[in-house]
């Protein structure tokens, strides 16, 4: 077998195991899942998992390592200082509000990770943090975001609502269905969220002078 192949077959095969651990990770945490578990998911054997991720511990990183490249990989905003920051902010919005939507085991390994306390970064989570800050950042120098707001925290604005919107989202639904809003409620809630954030960091006027 050439090298080529064998490359291809070993990164198909973690590309197995990182699924199954994965569903198994969301559904039980990182305690309540064994390696037993996610080699008989995945159709792998234990010791070929040890040999490719090392533990259980270096299984779970890996797939919070997946996660983030698929965010990579995903439709997002161009990170270019060049693009005006009402259409960044924009696309921000939208790029973020879909990603939860369409990862919901990243929200539920959250929950886990929370109820064991562990609140470090993702692998090559804080790389994107940094990134976002220094467009942010340069958007202020430019007078086209409020200065009185750290890029950080208009980070964590934007990621923390379309979090907690999907999050809670079966309780929202119901919530807009009792209220007799119950159409298009996630259209009106991306809508109403990026009216807010393009409006909300509005430079005033003492941002201009």
């Amino acid at each position: 077998m050439s090298k080529e192949k064998q490359t291809r077959n070993a990164e198909a095969t973690k590309a197995v195991i990182l699924e199954a651990a994965e569903k198994l990770f969301a559904e039980k945490g990182f305690a309540g899942t064994s390696v037993r578990e996610i080699s008989q998911k995945a159709g792998v054997s234990g010791p070929l998992i040890m040999f490719h991720f090392k533990s259980k511990d270096g299984v779970y990183k890996a797939v919070k390592a997946a996660i983030v490249d698929r965010y990579a990989g995903s439709k997002r905003p161009v990170l270019d200082v060049g693009i005006p920051a009402s259409e960044f902010l924009r696309e921000f919005v939208e790029a973020m509000f879909a990603f939860y939507r369409d990862n919901p085991s990243m929200l539920r390994l959250s929950k886990w990770d929370n109820l064991a306390g562990e609140q470090d970064p993702w692998p090559g989570e804080d790389e994107w943090h940094h990134m976002y800050e220094e467009y942010f950042l340069q958007a202020q120098a430019r007078g086209e975001i409020r200065t009185d707001l750290t890029p950080m925290n208009i980070f964590s604005f934007i990621t923390g609502s379309a979090h907690v919107w999907w999050e809670y989202h079966d309780h929202f639904l119901r919530h807009e269905e009792n209220q007799g809003r119950g159409g298009e409620a996630d259209a009106r809630f991306l809508n109403e969220l990026t009216g807010f954030v393009l409006r909300g960091l509005s430079p005033g006027p003492g941002d201009l002078e």
